[in-house]
């Protein structure tokens, strides 16, 4: 009965729309509860054919919200749903979520631990759901951020690497998974002779382990896969250029190999192995770049999506069809060219400085922990990336919208370039930096470490922080959604928000102008934090987690916004002249 009545009303409002007769005296509060009983999809026809509806869409902060859910995949919101509660609970989180990090939002500290530090670092720290990890000199350290009294793993080196001592091998990276359970060890020899060029060799093993044991992952057809190459006779060297990218079931190698009788900067010798780790199987494939990168950073939208940022100022879009088809590079995203002066060195006038990544974790595919998964994943469309461009002056940090490498943005069937002049403006923000400022990201909302505890003003230089003083932790949100809900809408949940523009650089490293209108959301905490032995920050869902390096030791500290109730009421809103 109820899903026929719900059908009833949307045939009325379809005839009401498609007449165009009597929408505009009906009061404005009964257009948007109509609106809340049609389906996502239906919503945005309406809106494309009827100003009217255009408007309350708009000015509707559940509609918006309700869209956002849809974007996540929800397609379905109606009562008669059997996940309706599930997606209740989703449109809560979501509302909380943006909420949590007010302008002005204070925290409290919800963990706190101290840690030996014996071993110098390898990698840099890391953390995913409520987990840090630490690669160091001899060990990896594990430490679940969420229980104190759960111990910190601390994993010798020689029982993550099980081939390493019997074969004298290279270890080149380790990366946890938390969400599923799952440490990767990679290593390989130091040097590769290939006396045939039909020689399949040996380049690279891959262990897996769970992370919470220290045993084979259960979930893995294998504990050690071989990954291996085929070149021409001669004497090599293979170097992972990046940290391993994980996906689900999915986990890509970025690697090049180098002769070591001859230097060839225009062959391509870029490559990547790519491993299903379920079920044990690994394929080679060449990606046609030439030459060794300064530097070069991987990045898997998802399991089909992959994005390569070289030290050439190029962001290289990679289509991935299945584990055995060749990836297709679509399409490549130029930076803006660097000011002279700004270079590396004098003779690397075609290279960019070096590049820092940042981007949401991965959470696809299947989960061995699934109390870990956020309630609120963003999809690719809700998602930044964050590079740092650090010349020897003027750095400068650019803010990209994910949603430019969706599907839609990846259908060249030839490979294409395209300038920054034409992507730029329409999908980033761009902001001087300092490389002190420590930067966090998660979905759309970026944690960023600044010497002030307001927001700098648009195209100000900012200062470096001081060792001995303090900072403040700002959270920019650059959801389209969430600003314009901001904008346009009148919402007596939500607290009043700050919508800034990074506007116009007065200098910056780029050799052309840089002016940006996008507007983002800033807000900022309250308290201040101590600079001394502060290392990095990590922003999650609902908290942050700093980490300092007094001398010998890791000091944690997790800090959780003190949350405002948000209630799933309709909201009341203005009545507006349509």
């Amino acid at each position: 009965m109820a899903h026929e009545a719900l059908t009833r009303v949307e045939d009325l409002f379809f005839k009401i729309i498609t007449m165009a007769v009597g929408l505009s005296s009906l009061p404005t509060e009964l257009i948007y509860h109509i609106l809340l009983f049609l389906t996502p999809k239906d919503i945005c026809r309406c809106a494309i054919t009827c100003k009217i509806v255009w408007d309350a869409v708009q000015n509707s902060v559940h509609i918006q919200y309700k869209l956002e859910l849809y974007a996540q995949g929800l397609n379905e919101t109606d009562s008669t749903n059997a996940n309706s509660i599930g997606v209740a609970s989703k449109m809560h989180s979501l509302k909380n979520l943006a909420s949590l990090w007010r302008s002005g939002f204070h925290v409290n500290t919800v963990f706190q631990d101290v840690v030996a530090q014996d071993e110098q670092s390898i990698q840099p720290q890391f953390v995913k759901c409520g987990t840090l990890s630490v690669w160091r000199m001899n060990d990896l350290l594990i430490r679940d951020c969420k229980k104190k009294t759960k111990p910190p793993q601390v994993w010798p080196d020689h029982g993550l690497f099980k081939q390493s001592h019997t074969h004298n091998l290279m270890r080149h990276s380790v990366v946890v998974d938390p969400l599923q359970d799952l440490v990767v060890a990679i290593s390989s020899p130091r040097a590769l002779i290939w006396d045939d060029a039909q020689q399949d060799q040996l380049v690279f093993w891959v262990d897996f382990w769970l992370a919470s044991s220290q045993l084979p992952h259960p979930d893995s057809a294998c504990t050690l896969l071989e990954c291996r190459h085929t070149c021409e006779p001669d004497i090599y060297a293979a170097h992972i250029l990046c940290r391993p990218a994980i996906c689900g079931d999915r986990i890509v190698v970025l690697y090049h190999t180098r002769h070591r009788t001859l230097w060839d900067m225009f062959t391509s010798n870029m490559f990547i192995q790519v491993i299903d780790w379920k079920k044990g199987h690994v394929k080679r494939h060449a990606l046609w770049e030439p030459g060794e990168q300064l530097y070069t950073s991987l990045r898997l939208v998802d399991k089909h999506t992959m994005l390569i940022i070289n030290s050439k100022g190029h962001i290289v879009l990679y289509t991935l069809q299945g584990l055995d088809g060749s990836p297709r590079r679509r399409v490549t995203y130029l930076l803006p060219i660097l000011r002279l002066g700004h270079y590396l060195s004098a003779d690397s006038a075609s290279i960019l400085p070096y590049c820092v990544v940042h981007a949401s974790p991965s959470f696809h595919g299947t989960v061995a922990h699934p109390g870990l998964m956020p309630s609120y994943v963003p999809s690719p469309e809700s998602q930044i990336m964050v590079l740092e461009i650090l010349p020897v002056s003027w750095p400068v940090m650019i803010v990209i919208d994910m949603a430019m490498f969706s599907e839609k943005a990846m259908r060249s069937e030839t490979p294409v370039e395209i300038p920054w002049s034409d992507w730029g403006p329409k999908y980033t923000w761009c902001f001087p930096h300092h490389p002190s400022h420590r930067i966090s990201v998660f979905g759309s909302k970026m944690a960023y470490a600044l010497p002030r505890h307001r927001t700098p003003e648009p195209g100000q230089r900012v200062e470096a922080l001081s060792p001995e003083g303090h900072f403040y932790i700002h959270i920019w949100d650059f959801n389209k959604r969430l600003v314009a809900r901001s904008e346009n809408t009148h919402d007596s949940d939500s607290p009043k928000v700050v919508i800034r523009k990074p506007g116009w650089f007065a200098q910056s490293c780029f050799d052309e102008d840089l002016a940006f209108n996008r507007p983002y959301i800033a807000s900022v905490c309250a308290e201040p934090f101590p600079m001394r032995h502060f290392d990095r920050v990590f922003l999650e869902q609902d908290r942050l987690t700093l980490t300092r390096l007094p001398v010998g030791f890791v000091d944690i500290q997790v800090v959780s916004p003190i949350s405002m109730e948000v209630g799933l009421e309709p909201e009341r809103h203005r009545e507006k002249s349509l």
